[in-house]
């Protein structure tokens, strides 16, 4: 049973010019396009993917609302030095498997006219620049002795103590029944929350797997009509009473 992740299946950022992008990471690193569609269940949205290997994938997703906007130190870091706006991404960072591969890596950008540079401190390492401001990284493993890889001084500095430092590098392993688990009520939950009105995010973790499974998913993609679904009805029907008695009676509760 698999009671963590054991990978990336793929990361995905947000872009306002999938061609553009698509072309630029196709080009410039060798990766093939894996699937470009209507992303489903998201009107007027489309989801674009690249191969980097065969269990992890790079994904583009495009609406025609997404804001051209870049604010380096807020949006964007600019550099590795930099810094942007929490829970955004900092760096994005590719692997190969050797010295020598990076050194076919550094060939090929100068090739396209993609300028890197070389951090000091690591020889295994390219930095430079990708489409709409990201920032991109190629490194290799290299031998690392122990003591460089734990810094007290740095766990202490974000206010991590020896004791707790310990406790992350060995993580208690998660174990559960085999009866279902209900969803955790907005209340009760951890505080980690999607971003959607407060009824609707109320109904979505209020009904079961099943009804939402049966009422967004499609064979289809959004552009085209799908055919009538007895099943799709009979979950819209429970969704819309789940979302009628939180709008009525819950909304005013916050989040």
């Amino acid at each position: 049973m698999t009671l963590q992740p054991n990978g990336f299946n793929h990361v995905a950022i947000s872009t306002s010019d999938m061609r553009k992008t698509l072309l630029y990471f196709n080009d410039v690193l060798g990766f093939p396009l894996a699937a470009l569609y209507w992303m489903h269940g998201v009107k007027g949205t489309i989801h674009g993917f690249l191969t980097i290997n065969e269990s992890a994938l790079l994904a583009f997703v495009y609406h025609p609302t997404v804001s051209t906007n870049i604010q380096v130190g807020k949006t964007h870091p600019g550099t590795m030095d930099g810094t942007s706006t929490r829970g955004t991404m900092h760096h994005l960072s590719f692997n190969v498997e050797s010295i020598e591969g990076l050194a076919n890596l550094k060939d090929r950008l100068t090739a396209k006219g993609i300028a890197f540079t070389t951090p000091k401190s690591n020889n295994c390492s390219i930095q430079f620049s990708g489409p709409e401001g990201m920032l991109l990284e190629v490194a290799c493993k290299q031998e690392t002795n122990e003591d460089d890889l734990w810094d007290n001084d740095a766990a202490l500095a974000v206010g991590i103590d020896e004791n707790e430092l310990e406790k992350l590098k060995h993580p208690k392993a998660y174990s559960n029944s085999n009866s279902p688990i209900k969803n955790v009520p907005i209340g009760q939950d951890a505080g980690f929350r999607m971003h959607y009105p407060p009824a609707l995010y109320r109904t979505m973790i209020s009904v079961s797997d099943e009804t939402l499974f049966n009422f967004t998913q499609e064979a289809l993609p959004p552009n085209q009509k799908s055919p009538f679904q007895m099943r799709k009805v009979t979950a819209g029907l429970t969704l819309f009473s789940h979302f009628l008695y939180h709008a009525i009676f819950n909304s005013w509760r916050k989040l």
